[in-house]
């Protein structure tokens, strides 16, 4: 989510001052209280349905989102005509609305049984024995949040990373409606001790890995290194437990079907486990460009996800060219 919402041209000046950040804060707040408690009064899909029209409408006033929406998907759809670009992006800006009406309706989706396709595409141990643990990685794809969902229809204990909004606000509206996905929320930052700590404990730990992480290990993504996470990978290692890549496929309005693909397992079990580890990831990410391929409009890629140099020099926008980092 971005920093600022209604006072984004403020930025600047409201990181510097607190007065400004904290209004700016509680204007967004209203906003986006506004819209989900609209949702929330609606029915589940009609919610869905409402969400997509006020994405495809409010996306692409925000100038630099857009901007970023569009480099990456130009990366990873180089085939595509400006206008059909364009339209991605439209598209995509309507999907993100989705999932922001869906939030007040998480319970709905986990509750009501025709809500969740699960398919399991090989067994491991974790399916059979929830308390023996495994580590699930998936991307900002379709509803990411009904993962928790489907683990908690599965009975699997898990501990799950993500990252708090700016806004201190929005982070206690959004916790309140994470409430419903029946698992332990970990902020991303500094997150392999917690993560550990919770394997230890015999909790799956699950995490969202398409972003940039720049302090990560480069690893081919549609093409391009992408600085990436390898704790995921590391974790599985130090653990002797399975990697489990997961998509989340939405079906129409809020039904989706969540798949549970095979375990990735490194392919060189004599090399050290660094190399182990982004051999795996490299997997990881391979799975993710497929996914993405078939159902690009969900790819909710609002932040830079390659290093600025990477990007055409179309996209380039001078200095509101976006800096942030690594989100989950």
């Amino acid at each position: 989510m971005a920093e600022f919402i209604v006072g984004n041209p403020l930025r600047k000046w409201a990181r510097d001052h607190r007065l400004l950040r904290e209004a700016l804060w509680r204007l967004d707040f209203v906003l986006v209280w506004s819209i989900t408690r609209l949702a929330r009064l609606l029915p589940v899909d009609t919610a869905s349905r409402f969400g997509e029209k006020l994405g495809r409408w409010i996306g692409p006033k925000l100038k630099k989102k857009t901007a970023i929406y569009r480099a990456n998907l130009a990366i990873a759809f180089p085939e595509l005509s400006e206008a059909e670009l364009d339209d991605l992006v439209t598209r995509s800006w309507g999907r993100s609305g989705r999932v922001m009406a869906e939030y007040p309706h998480l319970a709905t989706i986990l509750s009501e049984d025709d809500r969740l396709q699960i398919d399991i595409r090989e067994s491991i141990e974790t399916y059979g024995n929830p308390a023996r643990p495994c580590v699930i990685v998936t991307a900002h794809q379709s509803n990411w949040e009904v993962v928790c969902s489907a683990m908690a229809k599965l009975n699997i204990p898990n501990a799950s990373l993500y990252s708090p909004p700016t806004n201190p606000l929005l982070d206690r509206m959004l916790l309140e409606s994470r409430e419903a996905l029946n698992c332990e929320l970990l902020p991303a930052e500094n997150s392999t001790r917690l993560l550990m700590r919770a394997l230890k404990q015999g909790r799956t730990a699950a995490m969202v890995m398409d972003r940039r992480v720049d302090e990560g290990k480069p690893v081919q993504f549609f093409g391009f290194d992408k600085p990436s996470t390898i704790m995921p990978a590391k974790l599985a290692l130090k653990f002797n437990c399975d990697l489990v890549p997961v998509q989340v496929e939405r079906l129409q309005d809020a039904h989706y079907r969540v798949t549970f693909h095979a375990p990735i397992r490194p392919r060189n079990t004599s090399a050290d486990e660094t190399d182990q580890a982004i051999d795996m990831i490299q997997q990881v990410h391979l799975q993710f460009e497929d996914w993405i391929r078939q159902q690009p409009e969900d790819w909710f890629c609002s932040k830079r996800i390659w290093p600025k140099r990477k990007l055409p020099k179309t996209e380039e926008r001078g200095p509101d060219a976006d800096t942030d980092s690594y989100a989950a």
